[in-house]
């Protein structure tokens, strides 16, 4: 696959209020150092008033655009990658553009909903919008707000959460390189990592507290981890033919699910740990926004031209391994 793009600007943002992993020890009665040594996460951060999903994906934006030095009025495409669903309509993009204002006016807006994989998903769809000519510039991000979602009653999972966001600015190029984006479902996953209520089959409406936990995200995590162990390294491996590539050429940037989970992935791909890079001690799983949120900080590191790898895992159950160049 020729790959039609090239990234000129990218982003990041934390919320201000950090949260660290002592905090929850004691919030939730354990021993000092139980959710650090569960989960890799030390810190996370909470978007709390006035910060919000619109507000940190306004700033992101912005500060994305900067790096790319242009401006709003040069983008033709805002693609919303986020799991989390700010309201149920419209779409989180054009709440998105309402936050930039009005110069934002105008620009096509849509979602791209991947759970975590949100990133790579919508990877693929900005390949192919320009490689129709569909458009020009395309600006992608991932503003996520999991802390406000998580049942606390599941510390395994609500432990690992942390809320912030990621931008990048894509722009159409004659394609100087290949790539390779695969990404994949097994819907025999789909209930092992999800939230039941919110939509139509169980609706808002229909809340009641006794079914309080069928409105916050829950997981079944030794399943997952065993239908991933499953399905994953054949995918990794078919990708890394494709790509006629092996894991002494590129940079691998994961999703950053737990400490734990990285840590068999590494060794279980037998990926060098100078190449693969995680942070999630410092902020947590930043769901959609924890792939883009990594790359960015590779992306300031390495030169021009260089080749990662996009890895991950996502709820459906999804996996997807993506190669192209910087």
């Amino acid at each position: 696959m020729h790959q039609h793009f090239r990234i000129i600007g990218s982003a990041r943002y934390l919320p201000a209020t950090r949260i660290a992993a002592e905090n929850l020890d004691e919030r939730l009665g354990l021993s000092r150092g139980t959710t650090f040594a569960r989960t890799g996460v030390q810190f996370r951060h909470r978007a709390l008033p006035p910060e919000s999903a619109a507000t940190m994906a306004r700033e992101v934006i912005r500060a994305a655009l900067k790096s790319a030095r242009v401006g709003l009025g040069e983008i033709d495409t805002l693609l919303d990658a986020s799991l989390c669903q700010q309201q149920p309509v419209p779409c989180n993009a054009a709440l998105v553009q309402e936050a930039l204002g009005l110069e934002a006016s105008g620009l096509t807006c849509m979602d791209v909903h991947a759970s975590c994989l949100g990133f790579v998903a919508a990877l693929k769809v900005v390949n192919g919008l320009f490689a129709s000519d569909a458009a020009r510039r395309v600006v992608v991000v991932c503003a996520e707000t999991p802390l406000s979602g998580v049942n606390w009653q599941e510390p395994e999972s609500a432990c690992l959460m942390g809320d912030g966001a990621a931008a990048f600015v894509f722009e159409k190029t004659v394609p100087e390189h290949s790539c390779v984006l695969n990404f994949e479902t097994h819907a025999e996953g789909a209930h092992l990592c999800e939230v039941r209520g919110g939509g139509h089959r169980l609706p808002a409406f229909d809340y009641k507290p006794e079914r309080r936990s069928d409105y916050l995200f829950t997981m079944e995590g030794k399943a997952l981890h065993k239908l991933a162990s499953r399905l994953l390294p054949p995918l990794v491996e078919r990708t890394l033919t494709e790509a006629r590539s092996n894991f002494a050429e590129l940079e691998v940037v994961p999703h950053q699910a737990s400490g734990p989970s990285l840590e068999l992935l590494a060794r279980r791909l037998q990926i060098p740990r100078s190449r693969f890079h995680v942070t999630i001690a410092e902020h947590g799983n930043l769901v959609a926004a924890s792939i883009p949120f990594v790359l960015h900080s590779v992306r300031q590191a390495r030169p021009s031209g260089t080749r990662v790898m996009l890895l991950g895992t996502a709820a459906g159950y999804s996996q997807a391994a993506a190669v192209f160049s910087l």
